[in-house]
């Protein structure tokens, strides 16, 4: 089957029950639990973007996750005394620093360093990408198109609705950095928390409902664009109580992914759940970066140099 027949499925969850907000590791370790049980009864896969404490507390649930085909990556709140908890309003020097130290810590864990990445409240600036790039990571879900929440250093504008090579001196551009940046999927015509934040396919955010009309504009436009991927990418996070059948997020995450399904034989595609390094996957062999393309191109047309 051809990519072009299919509508990829991805969803993130957002691992923090440890955070100093929350500090629930048991209502995580449920949530972690469930959500494995509705992903395998609705053919779905989750990318699990875990921060180091949680990685640490519940080692053995994830490398558990990994072994059945989810994916496992690294996410930052940064918890420092006296600062925000922001990436995004870090210089340079100061991202490496929290990444490579958080990168350390899921290595320790996992034993192997992560590629994937995901920073709390979509909050970066114009050093992220390159950093992540120089880093080792591959790809991840760092924008949230059209976000504008300055005091979370999180504003977006109008980057791309789509996966994309970011551009390493403007978050908003697209360019040629070695990352491959998958957003969220949103519906920029709706909006919430006064106008600065779109209709975002987050469980936790709205009924089945409201999601089924964001996934069916979002499909709906990528196939009048000819979109090389066609794909839904939801988040949630684990600290709900996704283990009880009559949990409204299990409720309503049951039907976003049955509202996918429809949505794709609406359009004649084949429903297919993935996880994000999945997504990345595809993307790279549908899009070729910038600049990679050209350049062997170049190489095999010069002339032999004479001596």
């Amino acid at each position: 089957m051809k990519t072009h027949d299919v509508l990829f499925f991805a969803i993130q969850v957002d691992c923090e029950s440890t955070q100093r907000a929350i500090q629930n590791p048991a209502l995580g370790e449920r949530a972690l639990r469930g959500l494995a049980d509705v992903m395998a009864a609705t053919g779905t896969k989750g990318t699990f973007f875990v921060i180091p404490r949680d990685l640490e507390v519940h080692a053995p649930i994830y490398a558990a996750l990994e072994a059945a085909g989810h994916e496992v990556g690294l996410h930052i709140h940064v918890d420092e005394p006296g600062g925000t908890e922001f990436l995004g309003d870090r210089g340079a020097d100061d991202q490496r620093r929290i990444l490579t130290e958080a990168i350390d810590r899921f290595a320790q864990v996992r034993g192997r360093r992560p590629e994937s990445f995901c920073p709390g409240y979509f909050s970066a600036n114009d050093h992220t990408f390159g950093l992540l790039e120089e880093l080792g990571f591959t790809h991840g879900a760092v924008s949230c198109p059209t976000r504008d929440l300055p005091s979370c250093a999180s504003v977006w504008g109008a980057s791309s609705l789509d996966p994309r090579y970011p551009h390493r001196h403007n978050r908003v551009l697209d360019g040629d950095v070695d990352f491959v940046d998958l957003p969220v999927t949103i519906d920029p015509a709706s909006r919430m928390w006064g106008g600065s934040h779109p209709l975002d396919l987050r469980v936790e955010l709205v009924d089945a409902k409201n999601h089924r009309y964001t996934i069916e504009k979002s499909l709906k436009r990528q196939v009048a664009a000819g979109t090389p991927l066609k794909q839904l990418h939801a988040l949630t996070h684990n600290v709900f109580e996704y283990g009880e059948p009559a949990d409204f997020r299990r409720q309503t995450y049951v039907g976003m992914v049955a509202a996918a399904k429809a949505a794709a034989t609406q359009a004649g595609l084949v429903f297919r759940g993935a996880t994000l390094r999945e997504l990345a996957g595809e993307f790279r062999r549908l899009v070729p970066r910038p600049g990679i393309a050209s350049s062997a191109s170049r190489r095999k047309k010069s002339p032999p140099r004479k001596r």
